[in-house]
C-alpha cells in the first residue's frame, strides 16, 4: 500500500511512519517536506491509497494543492494532521470534502484516524468536531446583518462608516454592536476583531 506524507517536520513524518508500519501491510511510504518537492518527483498520485498532509507549509498554499488533488484524484483520500484547531481552516477542509482531520496533539486518535480513512470512512477528531459545534452554535445566534457588521469592523471601519455603508442609522449600529457582544460574550471592539480573524479567516 502506497502512502504519501506531506509535512515540513521530518521528525513528525518519522513518527507517523512508525505508526503506519504495523497497521499497513506491504507499506510503501513516500515523504515530502514541500509541495514543490512532491511535484518535482512527478509521482502518479492515482497509485496511492492515502495522502497525509499538514495544512501549513512555508511559502506554499496547501489548500490550492489539496483542491487540485480532490479535483484530479477523487479516489485518493486525504487525512489532514495539523496544529490548527481553527474554524475557518476546518471549514475549508469540509468544503473540499477532506476525509480526515486530526490535531497533532490528538496522539490517541492518529492510529484510529488513519485506519478509518483507509477504510473509506470520514474521521474528524473529537476536538475538531467540538470546535465546529461550539462556534457553529455561536454563529447561529448571529443574524446576517450582525455578521456583516463584524466583517466591516474587522476591516477597520467605525460605527459611523458602517452605518453609511449598510444604510442604517448610527443608533441601529450601536444596538447591533451590543447584541453581538452579548451573544458572543465579547466586551470590546478588539475582541470582535480577534473573533473574526480566529473564525472567519
Amino acid at each position: 500500500m502506497k502512502i504519501i506524507i506531506l509535512d515540513d517536520h521530518s521528525l513528525f513524518s518519522e513518527g507517523l511512519s512508525k505508526i503506519l508500519t504495523p497497521i499497513v501491510q506491504k507499506l510503501e511510504l513516500d515523504t515530502f517536506i514541500s509541495i514543490k518537492a512532491l511535484k518535482h518527483k512527478g509521482l502518479d498520485l492515482s497509485s496511492y491509497k492515502l495522502l497525509i498532509s499538514d495544512i501549513e507549509l512555508p511559502d506554499e498554499d496547501v489548500f490550492v494543492f489539496l483542491n487540485y488533488v480532490k479535483s484530479n484524484f477523487p479516489d485518493l483520500p486525504i487525512l489532514v494532521i495539523t496544529m490548527h484547531n481553527k474554524l475557518s481552516v476546518i471549514r475549508k477542509c469540509k468544503d473540499l470534502k477532506i476525509e480526515g482531520y486530526i490535531l497533532k496533539d490528538d496522539h490517541e486518535c492518529i492510529k484510529k484516524g488513519i485506519e478509518r480513512v483507509l477504510s473509506g470512512e470520514v474521521f474528524y477528531s473529537e476536538k475538531v468536531l467540538e470546535t465546529l459545534n461550539i462556534l457553529n452554535k455561536k454563529e447561529k445566534l448571529l443574524t446576517p446583518k450582525e455578521e456583516e457588521i463584524i466583517t466591516l469592523l474587522a476591516k477597520g471601519k467605525n460605527n459611523h462608516e458602517i452605518a453609511e455603508e449598510i444604510f442604517v442609522s448610527y443608533n441601529t449600529i450601536k444596538t447591533h454592536r451590543k447584541n453581538i457582544n452579548r451573544k458572543l460574550g465579547l466586551n470590546t471592539n478588539a475582541d470582535i476583531i480577534k473573533y473574526y480573524y480566529k473564525n472567519y479567516i
